[in-house]
């Protein structure tokens, strides 16, 4: 490491540590005046109840993210989970079905320390490797959410509709997180993917989430079984989209010559669940002349997540395959020297913990990482290595109403051709949960 490396290192922790002070002392000061005011009272934080993956909508915090050359937007960000619902607002009825209205209000207030580009998330594949240097603030409320829960009976099973909203559209714009609509074993419309393991979202205050984290919320048709009392297992179509490199050099158009199938296997039981998901899916480059290249694409990824003392819990996942990077909005295929299309392979892991220090304060400790194998045909501004890593610190001064939270969190890029980078990011957000 070089004299500048280190100053520049050296210089950036100790702005981190000055910017920590103003949002621990603020949540001090919070807690503190509450202490003054009110006697101690249940936050409801209890554990999410786990069961069997049937279409349900849950809190998330939502892609495995395969390393690519151009990172969009993170489709879905991870977020703190649901604490609990209030037994005092059980919606209203209409014609025999229950209207829930939900979601939250949040303010997140963001500050960097390095070069990174994705300024309302923490994208680790927006890092910097040109060795340049950056610092930024950001202020926002894009994770505002709002949602409609409508259920009721209908010749002997619970017929269910779901749709749910947030600000992170284009221009901060309204975007339709899901809409969807259940009964009995079936689900269709926009919803998590089949893929992915909703009970396992990371309590993370940054709406990014661990890059290792597969998180993508797609059309599908879902169909969910159960397996005895504690097993279930469920198949579905889903929309294929993906992010294909064409040619440069062959004039022609990527296509989606099939959807993706999509299935997984769960176990819950009384301390952890398990899940075991895959699925199999194609590309395509269609020249304008010639024939076809068609690549097929698969991935796999394993889940779980136990309770270990009171409270606390521990997590993890590993995901594979080739083009799986898709479920994180990732780069699925590229083409080698001779234009041959070829799926992105990868492999992911995300491990962590959740500690409550109180019936009001929590902490959570994620590290992800993703790995893309040597390839000759991929360019050197190809990702190679994401590490993604998070501390926090919540506390509800509201119980089951609203909570402010403190977030370290830290990145590093790597890319083929050796170019490496680094990021630092403070954030900093209060939330209000809707009645629900």
């Amino acid at each position: 490491m070089t004299r500048r490396e280190r100053v520049t290192r050296g210089t950036q922790f100790g702005s981190v540590m000055r910017w920590l002070a103003v949002p621990a002392v603020l949540l001090c000061a919070i807690g503190s005046a509450y202490a003054q005011t009110s006697g101690p009272v249940d936050d409801g934080r209890a554990a999410p109840q786990e069961a069997p993956n049937t279409g349900t909508a849950t809190t998330e915090a939502p892609k495995t993210d395969a390393p690519k050359t151009e990172a969009p937007k993170a489709e879905t960000p991870a977020e703190p989970q649901a604490q609990g619902t209030s037994s005092t607002f059980d919606g209203f009825k209409v014609g025999g079905f229950t209207f829930k209205p939900g979601g939250r209000i949040k303010l997140d207030i963001i500050r960097d320390f390095s070069a990174i580009t994705s300024e309302d998330s923490f994208d680790t594949r927006t890092i910097a490797v040109d060795g340049s240097d950056g610092s930024n603030s950001n202020l926002h409320a894009k994770e505002t959410r709002l949602s409609i829960d409508i259920r009721g009976p209908v010749e002997g099973k619970e017929l269910k509709m779901y749709v749910e909203t947030d600000f992170y559209g284009s221009s901060s714009v309204l975007r339709l997180r899901q809409a969807y609509g259940s009964y009995g074993g079936l689900l269709a419309g926009q919803a998590w993917s089949t893929f992915v393991d909703e009970s396992n979202f990371p309590t993370t205050i940054d709406f990014e989430a661990p890059t290792a984290f597969p998180q993508v919320r797609q059309a599908q048709a879902r169909w969910t079984s159960k397996l005895g009392a504690k097993g279930s297992w469920s198949v579905a179509v889903e929309d294929n989209k993906s992010s294909i490199q064409i040619p440069t050099a062959i004039e022609g158009k990527a296509e989606y010559p099939m959807p993706d199938l999509v299935t997984n296997f769960r176990y819950v039981a009384s301390r952890w669940h398990g899940q075991a998901s895959f699925f199999l899916g194609e590309a395509r480059f269609r020249p304008k002349e010639g024939n076809n290249d068609d690549v097929t694409l698969w991935g796999g990824l394993l889940s779980a997540k136990t309770k270990t003392f009171g409270r606390d819990n521990v997590y993890g996942q590993y995901t594979f395959g080739d083009g799986v990077g898709r479920y994180r909005g990732g780069v699925t295929a590229v083409p080698d020297a001779n234009n041959q299309l070829h799926a992105v392979g990868l492999n992911a892991f995300m491990g962590g913990y959740e500690h409550f220090w109180s019936s009001r304060y929590s902490s959570n400790l994620v590290y992800s990482v993703v790995t893309a194998p040597d390839k000759s045909f991929y360019p050197d501004t190809f990702n190679k290595r994401l590490d993604y890593g998070a501390v926090n610190l919540l506390y509800w001064f509201l119980p089951d109403r609203a909570w402010v939270g403190v977030e370290y969190l830290y990145g590093r890029r790597e890319v083929m051709g050796g170019d490496t980078g680094t990021a630092h990011r403070l954030q900093f957000a209060i939330r209000f949960n809707l009645p629900s």
